[in-house]
């Protein structure tokens, strides 16, 4: 007789999730396996089972519905944990609710959907197949990106600091609230306080908080016996009890606001009462810093607060090797702002010498690991006010409630952490004693005129490397005073400091190149709007370390993250195995351009910009060898300066800079008459004299392609408009011209070489274009001048489809070019930039075809054919089109025997089990976020296995794949 099963482990099977070895049965749960907080959230929500991405939470399983009550309960506690799907069910309905959202009128979870029990498929919405479809979340992007609890924690801490500070004029405000949050710490986790009418009972003591917070005496009675009993900084008072501004009206307003019974000022109650910060996580917390500074003394300090899935990302990738080796590690944050990054590393330390166990019994082995090891500095006094509080709570969190009635909490105020800029060498010379494992942090960035960084980069030597003031490249170079030979230092910077053109620049990247080894570098400019909450800001995170060795030897392992759907909605930083490159040091010394290459490239297509640059001129060069010459430059100038005379343009037409220029056209209706008698740089009446090529600085942000277009009118242009100016027996090579810089091509070189597009603003460099490779064609002049006649036309007189006009031409240039059959520069133009732009995604991530697979395999098919052609051997390819409606397979097998290389599509193997065992489907879909090796070996055949999405498939992928296979069998020692 079958056992009765119940209807959560139905859906389990039903859904997929079954043949993962990510879901985890609560029954079987080991802590060992998890870090402390993980463990923590999974014993106080007890579900069924758990599904996990990348080491956390991502669905829990319940194995009933909920009554009102219950259902509240649980509801709060996912969405504190911040855990993305929910799914609860009974013997007729699985109902999926949003773990991030919570409903503010009912305080129950936003549900996704309901699917009947029976209908229940691996092809069902949240499905183990669809959770890691990226087509599948944008459907639900919208939801699972609204109310998540970090924006209203936030929202909440910055509304009552803010109310402190602007309304009541407490400069302590910032102390005030961490306290209350420490507190609230102590007591969610059943902390006993001893005082008063404090209990292990949380809601007792909640209540209790409520009382003394309404009364001056009482609250600061509690602050004071609390620095008795746990010591440390947090507590520290001063003479903040004689603060005449600490009023009645300062009391009840945070004991309304605590107790969720005040609006804030979008009309939202204040949630306090809906935070449990057991569970809220300590890093969730310290980044407060971002709010608490407010924004004034941030645009000030050029400080962005560093997200926690980076910090942890960045620790695995710089300090984790380290750390399992030696148990811990010495770490100095020079701009430690909130202390992310100590407090992570801290909590790493401890995890590591706790081997599994929640709890720490030795006291002096939790101190001694923060005091001996974790070392910050910030200029700002409230940064490290946050930094102590952040390091006090994880201390705590490791200590079991009940122990805590005679542990106290070691001082690190001017001990480990230090306020004072980090270029004050008196006060910070002992520091460099300390012998430091790593220097790691996120330096302020921007132009900093003040400070003593400045005056510390021309005592140094530095100055020639300085950029418009900017202070991330002076922390490079006072890192090194901290550094000993073994010393890694790992600091996020603003990307443009790689690519910049101008001198200093150059300089800076040589002296990274040259004094340091540089380790890895992540580049994360495509992503540049996910990674820092408000800032538009291009980071790139740099590890090297200091050495006197011939730095320019070494390889540097290179990652460019590129957007996604999973680190858009959950953090979750997706790696697909091109994003990863070996870069030599002395390649990047040799081609500086190479820099801004190898962000999006590929090794062929740095190998086809070396070719470019040797064959072919320039734009400038063919400019240079016209005759009679050709004058060019930007527009007027209206900025700051000098005013100098401009009468000689007034009353001419003035061409608006971003609507009068488009793809080949010039619209004279968007003009107005110049009327300035001065300006800063008027420019000669000449340039302005047609003929000439007008080109803009903004390109089209949906393909990157560069507009240009001739004119025979007269106007006048800002300087964001660059004109080249020539006569009118020229006509033939400015045609020419115009038809490169609205090609493809050129959008493809927009991509590889302009150092702006793809890494800050979508904008053209005009010196950068010039260098681009230049070439003549009577065909591409013709093609152009056709293109423009017919844009002057009306839609309705207009006989053409310039749609595949512009295609042909497009294909025209790559033909003069010689390179009308590149599968890389086709993989620019079709996937990358579109995936960059955010345009047509669903033709990038839809179903690869047949043919298209057919066309993937033909690389492998002529290669191993022509191996094995004079062996007694042939070559049998079979390509598994549709997976489980999620992957494609190909497989390649050399077979003993003379006969044709064959190809065959299979069918449907979706019921084999043996198969897809034998092709690891199960386990590389757990993987999707790390797909590093998609290709598998055997002893006469290997399988290349990926999600069925045509970009995967590209023919420039399959060149690249079969580089990888080549290489292995190599390594392998060429057996078959």
């Amino acid at each position: 007789m079958k056992g009765y099963e119940l209807p959560i482990e139905t859906v389990i099977k039903r859904l997929g999730y079954k043949n993962s070895k990510n879901l985890i049965y609560y029954s079987e749960f080991n802590d060992s396996d998890y870090n402390n907080h993980i463990s923590k959230i999974v014993h106080e929500i007890k579900p069924y089972a758990i599904y996990f991405i990348d080491g956390n939470p991502f669905i829990l399983f319940f194995d009933k519905l909920f009554d009102e009550i219950s259902f509240k309960t649980i509801s709060k506690q996912v969405w504190n944990a911040q855990i993305p799907v929910a799914m609860l069910c009974d013997d007729q309905t699985v109902k999926i609710y949003n773990g991030l959202s919570l409903n503010l009128s009912s305080y129950f979870l936003e549900m996704a959907t309901e699917i009947p029990l029976d209908t229940c498929s691996v092809a069902t919405e949240f499905s183990y197949l669809e959770i890691t479809n990226p087509i599948f979340w944008k459907k639900f992007s919208k939801g699972f990106s609204n109310n998540k609890l970090n924006n209203f924690l936030l929202a909440n801490i910055t509304y009552l600091t803010e109310e402190l500070k602007n309304t009541y004029h407490i400069g302590f405000a910032t102390k005030v609230v961490l306290r209350l949050i420490f507190i609230r710490f102590l007591i969610d986790r059943g902390v006993d306080l001893a005082y008063e009418n404090f209990s292990s009972d949380i809601e007792q003591s909640k209540n209790e908080l409520m009382q003394c917070l309404r009364n001056k005496s009482s609250i600061y009675n509690l602050f004071i016996y609390l620095k008795s009993k746990f010591n440390g900084n947090l507590f520290d008072l001063g003479n903040e009890i004689e603060c005449p501004e600490l009023t009645q009206d300062v009391f009840n307003m945070l004991a309304d606001f605590l107790s969720g019974t005040i609006s804030m000022n979008d009309g939202q109650l204040s949630l306090f009462a809906l935070y449990d910060f057991n569970i809220i996580p300590v890093e969730l917390i310290s980044n407060i810093y971002e709010i608490l500074l407010g924004r004034e003394v941030r645009a000030k300090d050029n400080a962005f607060y560093t997200p926690n899935y980076l910090v942890e990302y960045i620790l695995d990738k710089t300090t984790l090797g380290f750390l399992k080796k030696h148990n811990k590690y010495t770490i100095l944050d020079p701009a430690c702002g909130s202390g992310v990054f100590l407090v992570d590393s801290y909590r790493r330390m401890v995890e590591e010498n706790l081997n599994g166990k929640m709890y720490c019994d030795d006291d002096n082995l939790l101190k001694s690991l923060l005091t001996d090891n974790i070392y910050g500095i910030d200029i700002n006094e409230e940064a490290i006010d946050v930094t102590i509080f952040s390091l006090y709570l994880t201390v705590l969190d490791y200590k079991d409630p009940k122990s805590l009635s005679t542990f106290t909490l070691p001082n690190l105020k001017e001990k480990n952490l230090f306020v004072s800029d980090f270029f004050d060498e008196e006060k910070l010379r002992w520091l460099s004693h300390i012998n430091f494992d790593f220097v790691i942090g996120n330096p302020p960035w921007g132009n900093v005129k003040t400070g003593l960084h400045l005056e510390y980069c021309t005592k140094n030597g530095y100055f020639d490397k300085q950029q418009n003031n900017e202070i991330c490249r002076s922390f490079v170079f006072r890192a090194k005073d901290f550094c000993k030979e073994h010393t890694v230092c790992c600091f996020i910077l603003h990307s443009k400091l790689l690519y910049n053109q101008k001198k200093p620049s150059k300089r800076f990247r040589n002296f990274l190149l040259n004094k340091t080894k540089i380790h890895n570098i992540i580049e994360m400019s495509s992503v540049r709007k996910l990674v820092f909450e408000n800032a538009d800001a291009p980071a790139v995170i740099i590890s090297f370390s200091y050495s006197e060795e011939n730095n320019l030897d070494n390889i540097i392992n290179y990652t460019s993250i590129k957007p996604n759907i999973f680190f858009k909605l959950f953090n979750v930083i997706v790696i697909e195995k091109n994003d990863i490159k070996y870069v030599a040091q002395n390649m990047l010394m040799r081609f500086d351009w190479a820099w801004k290459t190898i962000v999006y490239g590929f090794s062929t297509d740095l190998t086809l910009m070396m070719k470019l640059k040797n064959r072919f001129c320039t734009i400038s060069d063919a400019i240079e060898k016209q005759e009679p010459p050709i004058i060019m430059g930007a527009g007027v100038e209206y900025q700051d300066g000098d005013k100098q005379d401009a009468s000689h343009l007034l009353n001419k037409r003035l061409l608006d800079s971003k609507k009068g220029v488009d793809h080949f056209f010039v619209n004279s209706n968007k003009t107005t008459l110049f009327s300035k008698t001065k300006v800063h740089r008027p420019r000669e009446k000449v340039l302005f004299s047609p003929p000439y090529v007008l080109t803009p600085t903004g390109v089209n942000c949906n393909n990157y392609k560069l507009r240009a277009a001739f004119s025979d009118e007269t106007f006048i242009c800002k300087k964001t408009m660059y004109i080249i100016k020539g006569s009118e027996e020229q006509r033939p090579f400015f045609m020419n011209l115009v038809g490169l810089l609205n090609s493809s091509f050129y959008s493809y070189l927009n991509l590889m070489l302009g150092t702006s597009i793809g890494i800050e603003r979508e904008q053209r460099f005009m010196g950068e274009v010039l260098e681009f490779p230049y070439i003549f064609s009577e065909d591409i002049a013709n093609k152009t001048e056709y293109i423009q006649s017919e844009k002057k036309k009306d839609d309705f007189l207009c006989l053409s489809d310039l749609d595949s006009e512009i295609e042909n031409l497009d294909n025209l240039v790559l033909q003069e070019f010689g390179l009308k059959d590149n599968k890389f520069i086709d993989y620019a133009i079709k996937i990358q930039i579109p995936e960059l732009t955010n345009i047509d995604i669903e033709s990038i991530y839809r179903k690869v075809s047949a043919e298209e697979l057919v066309d993937y395999s033909e690389c492998f098919k002529k290669q191993f054919t022509a191996i094995y052609k004079h062996a007694e051997k042939h070559i049998a390819i079979k390509l598994y089109q549709n997976v489980l409606n999620r992957f494609s397979i190909f497989e390649l097998a050399v077979l003993n025997g003379k006969s044709d290389t064959t190809i065959d599509l299979v069918e449907s193997i979706d019921d084999d089990k043996v198969l897809l065992s034998r092709f690891c489907v199960f386990s590389h879909n757990d993987k999707f976020h790390q797909i590093r090796d998609v290709i598998h070996f055997s002893d006469n055949s290997f399988f290349i296995i990926k999600p069925n999405f045509y970009k995967c498939w590209h023919p420039a992928i399959a060149e690249l794949d079969l580089s990888d296979v080549m290489e292995q069998i190599m390594e392998s020692g060429g057996d078959e």
